[in-house]
């Protein structure tokens, strides 16, 4: 459709945010009176800029942006960027993955990296699978497009979603809200700063979020895919002298929030054909894993902070992070026909683990020369400790005979290290030169070994070394950043860029066999961009554009592989991935009170520089040969007419719509606003190809709709009514492929909330 087209510190607590659609964070105040586009600060580079003043592809959402749009959670944005896409994980609703340029990670195995971080108030979350965070008290997001390989905590090659959040205030301030909605969903959730003195700023959150869930077990008539989520926060702010600053917060979120697989029954409404009963598992699987309730519960504690120094001319900041995550589940990535009685499910995954990091970062950034060479430095450390037990069974299609695949822990840790530097000079003025460069250094270490009294096959760190597979690996790069930037006037500026990214190699942790682990190497990546910065008619009307060209070399995709005995999960370097594309941004404020907003991404994304493995499964595939253990047709990367299959989550159009209008009545103030959401059909499934008729393939061009009508009295200062629609039109839209099965985005939703401003 596009082709051609080009385009030790102190410790403070990471933000209160639970997986699950809590709701985002509503302006204090009512919208304020604007005559033009609403200007964002932005730390895109790690230093407060305007975002129209940034280098980089980077889009922005102020707290107000997150309302009009109904983005109440980090699954939400897939919609609202442009070249963005991606799913909730298989069965387990507190993990998304995210794809940014067609890069992405659809595995959350901790032994597999994500490739677009998620950061909130700088510190790196390592694991994905509790990384679909509520949006609670929020002052606003960035996302960055491309990789992230010079000034971010963890080096990634996708890009980063950035989430920062309200700090305490100086004055007793704060909001209660509660709403009701479909599936009997409650809502409430509160924030108050409390300044003990001018000092010693306090702050103070909670939330909570329940649902009956949208979709029906036919033979037992329970409910599935349901949301119970509470959480708390406090946040200090400390500011003992002038020029120094103190943030120091803690966390607690408890959140089942299960996405089983799940089809739309003859009356319209989600159903689930899966009979798996709490329980059933316990005499196949050990530990306490087996009789675990049928649902997904992650649970994480949370500190970390940043102490900040002015010295005039540089800053000094030090920010520190400690997270544990505990997840326990049992999920079914399969699913019958309607009553077939099946206890123990289709394809269960019994799943008990912990997740725990540290991360410490030293950043300097300052001015020198009279004000002409800008610079940002730093030196980086996280640790990782990742222990799971986890089970997996997998039934016949033909036989109906099911058997326990493994039954295992797996422990892997990580250390990594980096430091970098990146300077702005100031040629002459408008033109600014950039360039930047980070070293990173990646140690990872694995153990494996199948529980005591396990049924399957026998695991163990021994068996894997003995099988030639190491069980340490060390990556590093180097990855330097180039730009130039020219700003004719204040309203305009024109940039280049190049970046590289880098992504460290791994193990398929999802093994079945010693001879599994056969690691996969490290993901690197280069992208040039060129875009254009520009405000018009006195920042009514704000327009950004930005066009790139991408390689990632040595692509890491997991896969389910055909082998003789049926299909297992592995992850490949199988090519590099090149994409082109072009970006659209657009907002205005055309007349006093009437705000619009648009943006296009256009992209065009190809395997390149094949593997002669993958070549070979093709010839197999075009010339019918049948080999018993290799992949042959519609298998791996390439599809069932033996090409080489399209990557996954890269659709060629994606584009969004918002409009919102602020009417005053005199008794009160009616904003009503419509969104839209356009994504042509693209590729869910690893061998997934526009020709396909499996699954495998979207198929239709997915439209969204969503609407809100708020009303704020006049005479009730803080005071606000608002009722709103997502998916209004009730969709249900493929997201997610295993074979066989698709997996359904959520079903519409509505919701009546009131809410109150102190």
């Amino acid at each position: 459709m596009i082709k051609g087209v080009i385009n030790g510190g102190t410790a403070a607590a990471v933000a209160l945010m639970a997986a699950g659609n809590a709701w985002a964070q509503a302006p204090t105040q009512a919208a304020e009176e604007r005559t033009g586009v609403e200007e964002i600060t932005v730390t895109a580079q790690r230093r407060e800029q305007n975002v129209q003043d940034v280098p980089i592809a980077v889009s922005a959402f102020s707290a107000l942006d997150l309302q009009r749009r109904q983005v109440t959670d980090t699954y939400d944005l897939l919609r609202n960027i442009p070249n963005m896409a991606g799913n909730l994980n298989v069965g387990v609703g507190t993990s998304a993955s995210y794809f940014l340029r067609a890069v992405g990670n659809g595995e959350s195995i901790a032994t597999f990296d994500v490739p677009v971080g998620t950061y909130v108030d700088d510190v790196y979350i390592a694991r994905q699978n509790h990384n679909n965070f509520a949006l609670f008290d929020v002052e606003r997001i960035e996302v960055l497009r491309g990789p992230q390989g010079t000034l971010f905590g963890r080096n990634t090659t996708g890009g980063a979603i950035n989430i920062i959040m309200r700090k305490p205030g100086d004055r007793i301030a704060g909001y209660a809200e509660g709403g009701y909605g479909r599936f009997n969903e409650v809502m409430l959730r509160g924030s108050v700063d409390l300044p003990l003195n001018e000092k010693l700023l306090t702050k103070l959150s909670a939330f909570r979020v329940t649902n009956d869930g949208y979709a029906t077990q036919v033979l037992t008539g329970r409910k599935f895919n349901t949301r119970d989520a509470w959480g708390l926060r406090g946040a200090v702010r400390l500011l003992p002298v002038d020029d120094v600053t103190i943030d120091i917060a803690a966390e607690h979120v408890d959140d089942m929030n299960t996405n089983f697989l799940n089809v739309v029954g003859p009356d319209g409404r989600r159903v689930v054909n899966n009979n798996i009963v709490q329980g059933a598992l316990a005499p196949l699987v050990t530990g306490r894993k087996g009789r675990f309730p049928i649902d997904n519960r992650a649970i994480s504690t949370a500190v970390s902070g940043n102490l900040a120094v002015d010295f005039g001319e540089a800053s000094l900041r030090l920010i520190s992070g400690w997270r544990r995550t505990e997840q326990r589940f049992v999920v079914d990535s399969g699913g019958e026909r309607p009553r077939v009685t099946r206890p123990t499910g289709f394809n269960p995954i019994a799943n008990d683990s912990s997740h725990e990091q540290f991360s410490q970062e030293v950043k300097l950034d300052g001015r020198l020369l009279d004000g002409r060479l800008t610079y940002v430095a730093g030196v980086y450390y996280l640790r990782e400790d990742n222990v799971t037990d986890f089970a997996q069974l997998a039934t016949n299609s033909v036989t109906g005979v099911q058997t326990v695949t493994a039954d295992r822990t797996l422990s892997n840790q990580l250390d990594t290290y980096a430091a970098y530097v990146q300077g702005d000079f100031r040629i002459v003025d408008g033109l600014i030169a950039t360039a930047g460069i980070r070293y990173t250094a990646e140690d990872k270490r694995l153990q494996v070994q199948t529980n005591p009294g396990a049924l399957g096959v026998q695991l163990s760190t021994a068996g894997i070394a003995a099988a030639g597979n190491p069980i340490k690996i060390r990556d590093s790069a180097w990855t330097p950043r180039f730009a130039f930037s020219y700003a004719p006037n204040d309203d305009i500026m024109l940039f280049v860029s190049a970046t590289r990214g880098f992504k460290s190699g791994g193990w398929p942790g999802r093994s079945t066999s010693n001879a599994g682990f056969v690691p996969f190497l490290a993901e690197t990546v280069w992208s040039f961009e060129g875009g254009l910065r520009s405000e018009w008619f006195d920042r009514r009307l704000r327009i950004n554009a930005t066009g790139f060209y991408a390689t990632t070399f040595d692509v890491q995709i997991p896969a389910q592989i055909a082998t003789a005995t049926g299909p297992v999960s592995s992850t490949t370097n199988p090519a590099n991935l090149r994409n082109y594309g072009l970006e659209l941004e657009v907002s205005a404020v055309p007349i006093e009170g009437l705000s619009l907003s648009a943006s296009l991404g256009l992209q065009n994304a190809s395997f390149v520089s094949i593997d002669p493995v993958v070549q070979a499964q093709q010839q197999r595939c075009r010339q019918n040969i049948v080999v018993p253990g290799l992949p042959g047709c519609n298998a791996n990367f390439v599809d069932r007419l033996g090409n080489i299959a399209t990557p996954v989550r890269a659709p060629k159009v994606t584009a969004s719509g918002t409009i919102s209008y602020d009417a005053k009545l005199g008794f009160a103030t009616l904003t009503p606003t419509a969104g839209i959401n356009v994504t042509s059909p693209y590729a869910i499934g690893t061998a997934g190809s526009p020709d396909q008729i499996d699954g495998s393939w979207t198929g239709v061009t997915q439209v969204y709709v969503n609407a809100s009508l708020a009303l704020r009295p006049t005479g009730l200062p803080g005071f606000s009514l608002a009722a709103e629609c997502r998916n209004c039109f009730d969709k249900a839209y493929p997201l997610t492929y295993l074979p066989t099965f698709q997996f359904l985005d959520r079903p519409g939703t509505w919701m009546v909330r009131a809410r109150y401003d102190f």
